[in-house]
């Protein structure tokens, strides 16, 4: 089906309301869904489908109607890269006319093979995949929004697991990876960012959790940090560690 849809009016669909599970074997991955349509005002009748994607290579299957939501036969991902973290958005489109009609969607909703669920998945996901010769990378181009996404090597013997509990790997990687973000979120230069996107997410959590209530002038300099977005920018990351307690740790060992 041609992706061409009519964006009138369409509902946000809460995430709440939405459980995606994503599986592993021998095999490969795939996934289980469940959606809660009731109440949305959207047509019985309309499809629903839920495209699967990473890296910008796409999957899409089709799960029946809003009055017949129904998991088809095979939900493999088998076109995607390897990764353990794929992103999934669903449509909910009423092909009644020549244009498809999109009534509902949800966006960027981010599942990993280890079970989180898919309404509590951290700020900076963490995906094993294929590095070469890196042993971590900060990647913005993950999903459609550009979320952020700290890449390790799955290469490296446990490194989920250091990656997890190390205090090391945590201390040493996570600050320089935080600030990225904080580079990119200027970079991006939108603090009105629609809700529920990467950046309202991460300014919720420097806001909220960091307790650093402004913000710098959006504006660079010649595509470069200004002095004052550096000091905001030392400060998140200062605050970050001081929260998590990085230094004592990393020192007490």
């Amino acid at each position: 089906m041609i992706r061409r849809f009519n964006y009138t009016n369409r509902i946000k669909i809460p995430r709440k309301r939405v459980d995606i599970s994503l599986f592993k074997d021998k095999e490969g991955k795939y996934f289980r869904a469940k959606i809660d349509l009731a109440g949305l005002e959207l047509s019985p009748e309309a499809k629903v489908y839920i495209e699967a994607n990473y890296k910008g290579v796409y999957q899409r299957f089709a799960f029946g109607t809003v009055a017949h939501f129904k998991e088809p036969d095979n939900t493999r991902l088998n076109e995607l890269p390897e990764t353990e973290l794929a992103y999934f958005d669903i449509s909910v489109v009423d092909e009644a006319g020549k244009v498809g009609l999109l009534l509902g969607s949800a966006k960027g909703i981010a599942v990993c093979t280890d079970g989180v669920p898919n309404d509590r998945i951290p700020l900076l996901p963490v995906n094993p995949t294929d590095l070469k010769n890196q042993f971590w990378k900060l990647s913005f181009d993950s999903s459609d929004d550009g979320r952020p996404l700290l890449e390790i090597n799955k290469n490296i013997p446990d490194i989920f697991e250091i990656a997890r509990n190390d205090i090391n790997f945590i201390s040493l990687v996570y600050p320089a990876a935080f600030r990225g973000v904080l580079e990119k979120l200027l970079e991006q230069g939108d603090f009105d960012a629609e809700e529920g996107s990467w950046i309202s997410d991460w300014l919720k959590f420097i806001n909220s959790v960091l307790g650093i209530k402004n913000l710098p002038d959006a504006d660079m300099e010649d595509g470069n940090l200004t002095p004052e977005q550096e000091a905001w920018v030392d400060d998140c990351v200062n605050e970050y560690c001081k929260k998590m307690q990085l230094f004592e740790k990393f020192t007490a060992q």
